[in-house]
């Protein structure tokens, strides 16, 4: 008998899956080419990104998403890691 609801709940639940792993690619995709459009932004205002190059950080981000773009974002943007000028 649970076999059947097994069965019967599978299908959705698979459906699902796929829509949020689809879901999750675009995001992916759309973070990392932030990442890249203002690793551009900081190279041609004479600025380079920290650590690594620009398209490395956009690989990362498309690679790991959120993560690796709220990394970037704290290195390059976060009033924290910003030095004074004195």
């Amino acid at each position: 008998m649970e076999l059947n609801y097994l069965q019967y709940l599978s299908e959705p639940l698979a459906t699902a899956q796929m829509g949020l792993m689809a879901i999750n690619i675009i995001l992916h995709v759309i973070f990392a080419g932030a990442v890249a459009r203002d690793a551009g932004r900081l190279e041609k205002t004479g600025a380079q990104p920290c650590l690594v190059s620009g398209l490395t950080w956009a690989f990362a981000t498309l690679l790991s998403g959120v993560i690796a773009a709220a990394i970037y974002w704290f290195i390059h943007h976060s009033t924290l890691t910003r030095q004074r000028a004195e």
